[in-house]
């Protein structure tokens, strides 16, 4: 009996002790944003954006589910490779089984072709915990501007 309580401490000491502590969003959620501008911020106070959300969350590979962003933003530049920053903003990312909140900020800048490059920290504050990655385009070639990028951790 003696050995068997010795050996389970010696083996949740070596689990305990093997942990790797490292700076990741829990759960993992790392995938495809596909989606449009809803509102820009000069007529709604904030650029809001909608779209789809293609990736996985957890243990699930293939989940789908909508993205919602509101954020607030410098001017736009008009010069090629000129930046604003995005001092604030909200998003949610909601699945069939999850719902997810957070704050977001960056910058946004000008590709020199009416694109932006959108590079943003985002932090969960409701349905997890942790930072996630936001890195993708903004496009204003088109009606309405579209939103294309990824989320990584």
């Amino acid at each position: 009996m003696k050995s068997a309580l010795r050996l389970s401490i010696v083996i949740v000491a070596i689990a305990v002790s093997s942990v790797t502590v490292r700076a990741s969003s829990w759960p993992i959620i790392n995938g495809l944003v596909s989606g449009i501008e809803l509102c820009p911020q000069s007529w709604c106070g904030a650029a809001v954006f909608t779209g789809v959300f293609k990736g996985q969350v957890g243990v699930f590979q293939n989940t789908i589910g909508t993205m919602s962003v509101a954020m607030h933003h410098g001017p736009l530049p008009v010069l090629k490779d000129a930046c604003t920053p995005i001092p604030d903003g909200v998003w949610t990312l909601k699945t069939l089984l999850r719902r997810f909140e957070g704050v977001a900020a960056g910058e946004l800048c000008y590709n020199g072709d009416n694109t932006f490059h959108i590079d943003v920290d985002m932090q969960i504050t409701a349905g997890g915990a942790g930072p996630l990655h936001f890195e993708g385009t903004l496009d204003h070639n088109v009606f309405p501007p579209t939103v294309k990028g990824h989320i990584t951790q």
